[in-house]
């Protein structure tokens, strides 16, 4: 991977809109290290890719709930690569129901990608790109994460992390040329929310909003109009305990 492209990183690769960022940065002449459980269709996709648009693809198989394949990609980030230009935390899982009725294997999990791995593979490509100067970290949170979601709970509580936690990391490192953000996604077309439901949006559509934020200097951006307004809502001016009542009818059927 030594050549004079950019290069971006991007977990939960192997589909969803994790996928589809390694199909627009591949399109913007980047090339990528995909990280994934799943080696085979990473392979696939990274094949696609350096095909279609004359880059280089690698792929990095780990599975971030577990620690050791956490500290691996660690030192993947700050040791092996020659540069690391950009970096999508798009892994993420989402589990339904009341907490007491959760197996606690999953809501271990849920806690180690969505918060813990989240947070060692930024902090990670903050020391990189802090030695650089420049560099850009992409962490996909969601639309939850602006109100507290009954029987949806720990979800809606670790995408609150991402949102503040890369909004503080924003203005942290703002004057150390690194560009911060996180992206919101709603109900979303993609294998973690399968499903019929209307008005979903499409993994692309995630990626466009993405792509806009870059160039300005919002720490977090929510995707789509309505989810915009509904998070507004959420956090300027609905009363919390109206929200909370609203959001409990609204989830039920997780329980």
């Amino acid at each position: 991977m030594h050549t004079a492209r950019p290069l971006a990183l991007v977990t939960g690769a192997s589909s969803g809109i994790g996928a589809e960022f390694a199909r627009r940065y591949a399109r913007e002449g980047f090339d990528l290290l995909l990280v994934a459980r799943s080696e085979n269709a990473l392979r696939a996709l990274a094949d696609e890719l350096a095909a279609e648009h004359d880059i280089t693809a690698s792929v990095h198989r780990a599975d971030l709930a577990d620690i050791e394949d956490v500290a691996g990609l660690v030192d993947v980030i700050t040791r092996q690569l020659p540069r690391l230009d950009h970096l999508v935390n798009s892994a993420g899982t989402a589990p339904e129901g009341d907490l007491d009725r959760m197996d606690p294997e999953v809501l271990r999990q849920m806690v180690d990608i969505n918060i813990t791995a989240l947070s060692l593979l930024t902090r990670a490509a903050v020391i990189r790109m802090r030695d650089a100067d420049s560099g850009t970290i992409i962490n996909i949170a969601s639309a939850a994460g602006y109100q507290p979601m009954p029987h949806y709970a720990a979800y809606a509580a670790s995408k609150s992390y991402v949102i503040r936690f890369t909004e503080a990391l924003s203005e942290e490192h703002r004057e150390h040329g690194l560009r911060i953000f996180s992206v919101a996604p709603g109900d979303t077309e993609t294998p973690m929310n399968p499903g019929p439901t209307k008005n979903k949006r499409q993994p692309h559509q995630v990626v466009d909003t993405a792509w806009r934020a870059m160039g300005t200097g919002a720490p977090s951006v929510v995707d789509g109009r309505a989810n915009s307004l509904l998070a507004l809502l959420s956090t300027r001016v609905l009363p919390r305990r109206f929200g909370l009542r609203t959001a409990e009818r609204m989830m039920r059927p997780k329980a």
